[in-house]
């Protein structure tokens, strides 16, 4: 019997808090190129004949067709980028195939807060460009706890 993998209905973002991310915007482009100044076709069905106008907006987390959670697809390869509403990028990947690309997840310091969520555990974290050992956090229940809060407006990139 082969093995099928359990997936949520509709691709979901987040936030640099976590939260959904609300009023987003997601930009698809050329594969291992700047998705916002190298867009590519995108579309709302897999038969790539209803076209999504870039960016596509997000509604609790969802990419949305009219008014409706929605799956995108495209024909190739791709890169994509998504940020919030406003305009802050909250993670890219140049190559965000099925195969496996690597994306990063952004969210700021605020020079208290020590925990931030994020879809799955990281295989690096960087703050402010320094790569962070494993033992300055933890992950748990989709929690990264840092042992001290990250610096007031410090990048945080989550590696995944």
């Amino acid at each position: 019997m082969p093995a099928l993998s359990v997936e949520p209905p509709f691709p979901a973002f987040a936030d640099a808090d976590g939260q959904p991310l609300e009023d987003g915007y997601i930009l698809i482009g050329t594969v291992n190129l700047n998705p916002v100044t190298n867009p590519i076709a995108v579309f709302f069905n897999s038969a790539l004949t209803i076209a999504a106008a870039q960016p596509i907006r997000t509604s609790g987390g969802y990419p949305v067709y009219q008014g409706t959670p929605s799956r995108i697809y495209t024909g190739s390869d791709y890169s994509i980028q998504v940020q919030n509403k406003n305009g802050t990028v909250v993670y890219t990947s140049l190559n965000g195939n099925a195969d496996g690309g690597i994306v990063v997840s952004n969210a700021t310091g605020t020079g208290t807060q020590t925990i931030f969520s994020v879809s799955s555990l990281p295989t690096e974290i960087f703050i402010n460009g320094v790569y962070q050992n494993q033992n300055t956090y933890s992950f748990a229940n989709g929690n990264v706890t840092f042992t001290q809060a990250p610096p007031y407006t410090s990048i945080i990139e989550f590696v995944f």
